[in-house]
């Protein structure tokens, strides 16, 4: 009958890879959560800064992107 093996136990840098791999899953699921919750949402509006884009807006590019033909 064969002899079994005693599990060894972890070094230090087995355990630093699986801390570091644990860190790593849960910041990627905090990131993912953070992107669903965004993403469904609308900008907020906000009548100043549309108003400011409307000022400010160089006409040279807003000619360019309305002469542009559809493709």
């Amino acid at each position: 009958m064969e002899q079994q093996e005693v599990p060894k136990e972890m070094n230090s840098l087995e355990i630093l890879l699986s801390s570091t791999a644990v860190v790593v899953a849960i910041a990627g699921n905090l990131y993912v959560l953070r992107v669903v919750r965004r993403s469904g949402r609308d900008r907020p509006h906000d009548p100043e800064r549309v108003q400011k884009l409307i000022e400010n807006a160089p006409m040279e590019l807003l000619e360019k992107v309305l002469d542009r033909q559809p493709e």
